[in-house]
């Protein structure tokens, strides 16, 4: 993880309810019944409101599961490890194949000091949790607007995205209403209640901080503690600098990409300048389409989105390797393998993310300057950046909304924030802008990429120490890098 926003027009709706009162009936939790499901897990549903807002009205349940402590407990720890579409299967070791490989490490570890639970994203469960919304319609590629030439390319995009909405919303009935971070929020708040706990130690990976940011913002006196890695910014009003923050990040990843090509002997563009070997391939095909093997070609939107998700550090090989052969004219890498775009899916993970960071996206008019200003601080690589996220909600509106909004933390305790320096995907600047705004935050800045918990063993050491024992890295301690250097071999 692994985006998105726009104006604070909702928050006064999601906040019409009286805080106090929703924080009140969010501790009125039911009893949780364990039972064995496999794996070494034990499970339970939590019975909470379909929507927070009205306590009183309609419920439903989540999905909980628990590893039990190997060694003497200290409690229970609740975990996110992103998404939004992970679910509490991210616990069963063995039927997560796009976990990282060192998760299981990760979850041995923690498991000696205590119980790991974890509680499904409204819509997004397990299948036994049997309350996963799996809707009739796909949606689009989020890399569908890259690949968009005409206005037309943008409305047939839009209009997949809202017959896929509309099917979602027809699957999932009431429940449409409550999948929002902000309610999920709630939930973590009920099951802490439920626990036995006055106060959480929670651990959030990628989207699982936008369910903390809402959590610290709602119930700050019932944290314990809360690790944050791999923050997506939720807290960025307005949709432009938001998206220029993934910009710049972008266009300073390509010198990155460049860098780790001139060290690496085994980069295929080792020897030449990685980023002006990116810039001849972009002329070439704004001139005519890339030739590639078996009489394909490679349009400029294909390049284009190929290069976006090759520029994840995991993928720089490949990356490198596409761009050498699509120079001595086979652009075929572009087209297939681990550059090739994602199909739109039926899962309901992209509205959840469009609920939350766009409810109500820029028009086709503003997206337009929107994208000339891009061009101009970022016009090499990091401007496709605008094109990527807002093809994520392009044609989904008026679902649940939590709007992105400043945060209003108080009095809460010493929070641990991890930045990667390499991290593209809740990009670094972005992180650093939440970190900012909690002044009980100490920033842990590392060397690798996005969600590095699980593989930099650094960055482990000093996460678990806090989250056994509440103690900080010294200010200014800063992981080197491990993973990155791993890539490719």
């Amino acid at each position: 993880m692994n985006r998105r926003r726009l104006i604070a027009l909702c928050l006064a709706a999601c906040l019409a309810v009286p805080l106090g009162g929703i924080a009140l009936a969010s501790a009125q939790a039911h009893g949780l019944v364990w039972k064995d499901c496999g794996d070494g897990l034990r499970c339970a549903e939590l019975v909470v409101p379909v929507d927070w807002a009205d306590p009183g009205g309609p419920r439903t349940s989540v999905h909980v599961a628990k590893l039990p402590a190997t060694g003497k407990s200290i409690g229970p720890l609740i975990v996110n490890f992103g998404g939004p579409g992970t679910s509490t299967s991210m616990l069963r070791r063995k039927s997560q194949p796009d976990a990282p490989a060192e998760l299981p490490n990760l979850l041995d570890e923690l498991q000696r000091s205590f119980d790991v639970i974890a509680i499904d994203p409204r819509g997004m469960s397990e299948p036994a949790g049997g309350k996963r919304v799996s809707c009739a319609e796909p949606g689009a590629s989020i890399f569908g607007l890259l690949l968009a030439r005409t206005k037309q390319d943008w409305d047939a995009h839009a209009a997949k995205n809202a017959a896929h909405q509309a099917s979602c919303r027809k699957m999932a009935k009431s429940a449409w209403r409550g999948i929002t971070a902000w309610n999920v929020a709630h939930d973590i708040d009920a099951l802490r209640a439920a626990l036995g706990q006055d106060k959480v130690i929670y651990a959030g990976n990628s989207y699982g901080t936008v369910y903390a940011q809402a959590y610290l913002e709602l119930f700050p006196q019932r944290v314990g503690r809360m690790y944050f890695d791999g923050t997506a910014d939720h807290t960025q009003q307005d949709f432009e600098p938001w998206i220029r923050n993934y910009a710049l990040t972008q266009e300073r990843h390509l010198a990155r990409f460049r860098d780790w090509c001139a060290r690496r002997t085994d980069c295929a563009l080792h020897g030449r300048d990685a980023g002006k070997a990116w810039d001849e391939l972009v002329a070439r095909v704004q001139r005519a389409p890339l030739p590639a093997s078996a009489g394909r070609t490679v349009t400029e939107g294909q390049l284009y989105a190929g290069a976006v998700k090759g520029m994840n550090p995991a993928l720089w090989p490949q990356l490198a390797t596409a761009i050498r052969k699509a120079l001595d004219s086979d652009a075929g890498g572009f087209l297939e393998g681990e550059l090739l775009p994602d199909e739109g899916g039926t899962s309901v993970s992209q509205d959840s993310l469009c609920n939350d960071f766009m409810p109500k996206p820029p028009t086709y008019e503003e997206f337009q300057g929107i994208e000339a200003r891009l061009h101009e601080i970022a016009p090499r690589f990091g401007w496709l950046e605008g094109r990527f996220e807002l093809g994520r909600c392009w044609g989904r509106s008026g679902g649940a909304s939590w709007a992105p909004h400043l945060l209003r933390v108080k009095d809460a305790p010493p929070i641990l924030f991890a930045i990667g320096e390499l991290d593209n995907n809740t990009n670094y600047r972005g992180q650093a802008h939440v970190a900012e705004q909690i002044p009980s935050a100490r920033v842990l800045w590392h060397g690798d990429g996005h969600a590095s918990w699980a593989a930099n063993i650094c960055l482990r050491r000093h996460v678990n120490a806090y989250l056994t024992t509440g103690g900080l890295p010294a200010p200014g301690t800063r992981c080197p890098a491990e993973r990155i250097q791993k890539v490719g071999k």
